[in-house]
């Protein structure tokens, strides 16, 4: 595949930022054939024009990056896929690669990232930009990450998943019908079970995979 001739569907919520990458993406002599707003329409183009990558961003008002993901490897095997995202943590870079995608670019960095990233990918290279790939090693220093699902009892799971929602254990306590140093008795074996090192990463973890499952 010609990097600079390579076909290139962009899809972001975003009208202004779809623009200044399309900018970005033509003057480095990208071809970007179509830009979409939200999964429905990014998957329509992909239907009707010849795509060789898609540039993904995961979060949307409507339908999420994954969902595109999902429907290029199972309806348009021939398109690769780059995720260029605000977010740079460890689940989301793993949960792109293990739905197919070839790269993973934040935002926050050097635009020049994404180019580098869309010609090594079009050359069918898989490429992590410098920030998600320290948050992919961070990741493996600190070891393998447990399910929630797999290690935690209902009553657990349950807490763990309020505790996403972003609110209070107060307000934990009321919903359970529980005192809250019951609460934080929970907290204690859920950090114990996940293995993590205290209860700001458990809020951290519990609000990403509240995230996730959106």
């Amino acid at each position: 595949m010609n990097a600079g001739q390579t076909r290139i569907l962009l899809l972001d919520d975003h009208p202004v930022v779809r623009q200044g990458i399309a900018g970005l993406l033509s003057e480095g002599g990208f071809n970007v054939v179509g830009q979409a707003g939200t999964a429905a329409d990014a998957i329509r183009i992909l239907g009707q024009a010849s795509v060789q990558i898609a540039v993904l961003d995961l979060s949307l008002e409507e339908g999420t990056g994954y969902e595109v993901l999902a429907a290029v490897q199972d309806r348009f095997p021939g398109t690769r896929v780059v995720v260029y995202s605000v977010h740079a943590d460890s689940d989301r870079v793993r949960r792109a690669f293990e739905g197919g995608a070839m790269g993973y670019v934040t935002k926050p960095e050097d635009p020049e990232n994404l180019a580098e990233c869309l010609r090594h990918v079009a050359a069918g290279e898989r490429f992590l930009s410098p920030r998600a790939a320290r948050a992919m090693a961070d990741a493996l220093a600190r070891g393998p990450v447990l399910d929630p699902e797999d290690v935690l009892s209902r009553q657990e799971l349950q807490v763990y998943r309020l505790l996403g929602t972003e609110v209070r254990t107060q307000e934990i306590a009321e919903q359970m019908g529980l005192s809250v140093r019951t609460i934080e008795t929970y907290y204690d074996r859920i950090l114990t079970k996940l293995g993590l090192p205290g209860r700001r990463e458990l809020r951290r973890r519990a609000t990403e995979d509240a995230r996730r499952r959106e």
